[in-house]
C-alpha cells in the first residue's frame, strides 16, 4: 500500500468517525435544548406564546436573526422612524408566523435591553450547538495536518536515503570500473613498450578484451537501470503470450546453463496467457534472473523455470537448489549494487541485474520477490529447491 493510498484511507476513516461523533453529540445537545432549555426560557419571556414547542433548537438560528433585526429596527426607528416602522412590521410578522398570539404587543412590551438579553441567550444556545462541529473540525484538521507532516517527513527521509544510495552507486561504479581499467591500462602499456614476449602477447590481448567487455557490461547495465528510472521512459506494450516469451528465454539461456554444468527443469503450460507486455524489457528481466542462477550457484545446481496460471495473473518462477541467501543480504537484494563482495570480485556481477528486473516488473504493474525457506511450500515446486524468484504479472481476461 502506497503512502498516498494509506493517507486517503486515513482521511476517509477519520472523517466518517468525526461525522458520527459530531452527529451523536448534536443529537443529545439538541434534545437537551428542545426539552429542557427552551421550555424554561421561552414561556418566561413570552407568556403569550401559544405553543412553546414550535421553537426548537433547529429554529433558534432563524429566531435569533429575527430578534437581531428587532434590535436593529428599534435602533433605526429612533433615528429614521419610517425605516424603523418597516423593519418592525417585518419582524412582528415573522414572529406571528412562529406562533405568537399578539406579536405586536410582544414586541412592544420588550425593551431593547430585554431583546439584547434574549439575543445573547440564543447566541449562547447556538454556540453550544455549534461546539461539537467546531471541536470536531479542529480535531479532524489537526489529525490530518499531522498525517501530512508525517508524510512530508517520511518523503524527506526517503529522499535523503535515495540520495545516499545514489552516492553509494557512484562509488560502486567507480570501484567496479577501476579494477578492469587498471588491468587494461597496465597490459596496454606493457604491450606498447614491448615488455611482453611474443608468445604471451595474445594472452594479454585476450585479457584486455575480456576486461573491456566487463566494463561495457557494467556501463550498459547502468544505462538500462537509469533509463528505467527516468520520468520520460515508457514501455512499448503489446498483447503477448507470457508462456511463449518464457520459452524463448529458456532457449536463449540453455547453452549457458549446460556449459555451467547445471541441470535445467522446465514447467511451462501449453495454454496461452496473454498480457500487455514489453517483450524486450520483460525478456531482460527474466534473463537477469536466469543469469544470476547460473553465476551465483555452484556447478551442478538444479535450476527450475516455470509458469503458472493464477486466473487473474501469471506467475513466473526461477528457482534453484543453491544455498539460501542470508537474511541480511536478502532484505536489500533488489537495491542497486547489493551483492556479496566475493560475487562482485570473482563472478563478474554488477549488482544491478535484480534492480533492473524489479523495476521492469513494476512498470508492468507486476512485482518481483524472493521466496526461500519454509515459505516456498505454498508454490509446490518440490523439496529440491531452496529459493525462488517469483514474477507476478497481470494478464488479460
Amino acid at each position: 500500500m502506497t503512502e498516498e493510498v494509506r493517507l486517503r484511507k486515513f482521511i476517509t476513516k477519520r472523517f466518517i468517525v468525526t461525522l458520527v461523533i459530531v452527529g451523536i453529540a448534536e443529537f443529545f445537545i439538541s434534545s437537551f435544548i428542545n426539552h429542557v432549555v427552551l421550555p424554561s426560557i421561552v414561556p418566561a419571556i413570552f407568556p403569550e406564546l401559544s405553543d412553546p414547542g414550535t421553537i426548537s433548537a433547529g429554529t433558534v438560528i432563524f429566531f435569533l436573526m429575527i430578534l437581531i433585526l428587532n434590535v436593529i429596527a428599534s435602533l433605526v426607528g429612533k433615528l429614521i422612524p419610517a425605516g424603523g416602522q418597516v423593519l418592525t412590521s417585518y419582524v412582528t410578522g415573522q414572529l406571528g408566523k412562529m406562533g405568537f398570539v399578539a406579536p405586536d404587543s410582544a414586541i412592544a412590551n420588550m425593551s431593547i435591553g430585554d431583546t439584547i438579553f434574549l439575543v445573547l441567550t440564543f447566541i449562547a444556545i447556538v454556540v453550544v450547538m455549534l461546539t461539537p462541529i467546531i471541536v470536531g473540525s479542529w480535531l479532524f484538521t489537526g489529525k490530518v495536518s499531522r498525517e501530512f507532516r508525517d508524510l512530508d517527513r517520511k518523503r524527506a527521509e526517503e529522499q535523503k536515503a535515495e540520495d545516499r544510495k545514489r552516492y553509494l552507486m557512484i562509488s560502486d561504479i567507480a570501484h567496479d570500473l577501476k579494477t578492469p581499467m587498471t588491468t587494461v591500462s597496465g597490459y596496454a602499456r606493457a604491450l606498447s613498450e614491448g615488455m611482453i614476449k611474443p608468445e604471451k602477447q595474445q594472452e594479454y590481448l585476450d585479457t584486455i578484451t575480456a576486461k573491456t567487455e566487463r566494463m561495457n557490461d557494467i556501463i550498459q547495465m547502468l544505462f538500462n537501470y537509469s533509463r528505467l528510472d527516468s520520468d520520460g521512459f515508457e514501455l512499448v506494450k503489446a498483447p503477448l503470450d507470457v508462456c511463449e516469451l518464457v520459452r524463448e528465454c529458456v532457449a536463449a539461456s540453455y547453452t549457458d546453463i549446460e556449459e555451467a554444468g547445471d541441470e535445467l527443469d522446465v514447467d511451462i503450460p501449453e495454454t496461452v496467457l496473454k498480457g500487455q507486455i514489453d517483450k524486450v524489457q520483460l525478456t531482460r528481466s527474466i534473463n537477469n534472473l536466469l543469469t544470476n542462477a547460473v553465476k551465483h550457484n555452484p556447478e551442478g545446481t538444479k535450476i527450475f523455470i516455470g509458469v503458472k496460471d493464477e486466473s487473474d495473473c501469471a506467475r513466473i518462477f526461477v528457482a534453484d537448489s543453491g544455498d539460501v541467501i542470508p537474511d541480511k543480504l536478502a532484505e536489500d537484494l533488489f537495491e542497486p549494487f547489493v551483492m556479496g563482495d566475493e560475487s562482485r570480485s570473482t563472478k563478474g556481477g554488477s549488482g544491478l541485474g535484480l534492480s533492473v528486473s524489479k523495476k521492469i516488473c513494476e512498470l508492468h504493474d507486476g512485482r518481483l520477490k524472493l521466496v526461500q525457506g519454509s515459505e516456498m511450500a505454498r508454490y509446490e515446486l518440490g523439496s529440491d529447491y531452496k529459493k525462488v524468484f517469483v514474477i507476478t504479472l497481470p494478464i488479460d481476461e
